[in-house]
């Protein structure tokens, strides 16, 4: 099997909206994985993602999904699911959101092996970095989901340093110097 591709979507502008990218940051930078695995900022990539059409290896996304659920709420998306969603979704702030990527792939007859980890936002629409207080709280929960998904598949995740969401935005909200 091909390493597994993990793709944090959102935008980091709009608070919890970005929370599948501070996810992928958080991955890549506090576990190792066995085997490896590849983590993309896939934020505002928009369709730049299409490239992910055809590959033949599982993705994971992780991105906020805007559903009735309390904030917080975090649900497991696989293809099949992703496959039997409706056309009436609330917008996000991204071009291609990933159940757009889904179907388009499976249109073209190269479904991806997608499974969306996904949280609902508290917060989507303030133009503020970090993430709301209730999504905080749920954020070391929403990333060891990602780490379930790949042990599924089984990547081993050690665990090198504590979940910490502000280390995160900090180190994103930076300018080069």
């Amino acid at each position: 099997m091909a390493e597994p591709l993990v793709v944090g979507m959102g935008n980091i502008l709009y608070r919890d909206e970005g929370i599948g990218v501070y996810a992928a940051k958080c991955l890549a930078a506090c576990f190792d994985f066995a085997p490896g695995i590849e983590v993309v900022d896939g934020g505002l990539a928009g369709f730049g993602l299409m490239e992910l059409i055809g590959v033949s290896r599982p993705v994971i996304v992780l991105d906020a999904v805007a559903t009735e659920a309390d904030p917080g709420s975090i649900f497991r998306l696989d293809s099949r699911i992703l496959g039997e969603l409706g056309p009436n979704m609330r917008p996000t702030a991204h071009e291609v959101d990933p159940v757009h990527l889904f179907k388009l792939s499976a249109g073209l007859g190269t479904p991806m092996d997608m499974v969306l980890i996904g949280i609902v936002p508290a917060d989507a629409l303030s133009f503020e970095l970090g993430l709301t207080p209730e999504l905080k709280k749920r954020f070391p929960e929403f990333v060891l989901a990602a780490v379930g998904e790949l042990a599924r598949l089984g990547v081993k995740a050690t665990q090198l340093r504590d979940i910490e969401v502000s280390e995160i935005v900090r180190s994103l909200s930076e300018a080069p110097r």
